[in-house]
């Protein structure tokens, strides 16, 4: 609706996760554990942050980056699952059969894929998405069984953890997972220069060069967002709306004020 208005070609502060990732200092380090743990077989990593932190377009970002002729990922998005299901929701995932019952069965079945894997050369990457929402102690347990099956001195599977906060205090509680984690990193907010930073990059993304916020807004911005880039975009988008209907020059404190108002 604003985009001709603000000369955009696109909306620039959707909440859909984009493939595009705003590389502040800490969302670069966190994909470069990541990569580090998929590339050396650390076993389990783990990344951690607030809703809206920015954890999936990190991801994204770490996926693109590994090669199909190196790494078989798979992504698992729903895992507050009973142990068997959750081997059964892997298979799934790696397109295996899952003709039987038996637990037995089905993660020797899982074994031999991975097996299978380590002899074309693949790496074997399963990531685990909101894994905070895993309540079941026995589900964790397995998983971190995954990582029993190796190769020599080589695990033949990389497990990566991805959640909110509460996944810290789980972790912590249980100690056998605890001790499996090579890589972990906690995304913390924005400060308010990379605050001014990724409203510009996700200007320019969307196609203008243009300082349509005043620093004034921005940081006023940052001071309500908190640095979460989720409340950040939905502030901005709010702020390009009313601008536009305001016929506004530019998006100044007032009308941040404005659509903060709207938001609460």
């Amino acid at each position: 609706m604003y985009l001709n208005y603000w000369g955009l070609k696109k909306p620039p502060f959707e909440n859909v996760p984009t493939e595009h990732m705003f590389r502040s200092p800490q969302h670069e380090e966190a994909l470069i554990r990541l990569l580090y743990a998929s590339q050396h077989n650390k076993g389990i990593a783990m990344l951690t942050g607030e809703v809206g932190s920015g954890k999936t377009t990190v991801v994204k970002t770490y996926v693109k980056q590994l090669s199909p002729r190196k790494f078989d990922f798979q992504i698992l998005s729903n895992p507050a699952l009973t142990p068997i299901d959750l081997i059964r929701a892997i298979l799934l995932r790696f397109n295996e059969k899952l003709d039987s019952d038996s637990k037995t069965i089905l993660l020797n079945r899982l074994h031999q894929r991975f097996h299978k894997n380590a002899e074309k050369g693949l790496i074997t990457v399963i990531a685990v998405d909101e894994a905070h929402v895993i309540r079941e102690q026995e589900t964790l347990d397995e998983l971190r069984m995954l990582l029993n099956l190796q190769a020599g001195d080589r695990f033949l599977v990389t497990l990566v953890l991805l959640g909110q906060p509460p996944l810290l205090a789980t972790v912590e509680s249980i100690q056998p997972l605890k001790e499996r984690i090579g890589i972990k990193y906690h995304l913390q907010p924005l400060d308010s220069q990379n605050t001014l930073k990724y409203i510009v990059f996700k200007l320019k993304a969307a196609g203008t060069n243009r300082g349509i916020f005043s620093r004034e807004a921005a940081l006023t911005i940052y001071r309500h967002s908190g640095g979460i880039p989720l409340k950040i975009n939905n502030i901005c988008d709010l702020c390009l709306l009313i601008g536009s209907i305001r016929e506004a020059r530019l998006i100044d404190s007032k009308i941040v004020n404005e659509a903060i108002e709207e938001i609460r």
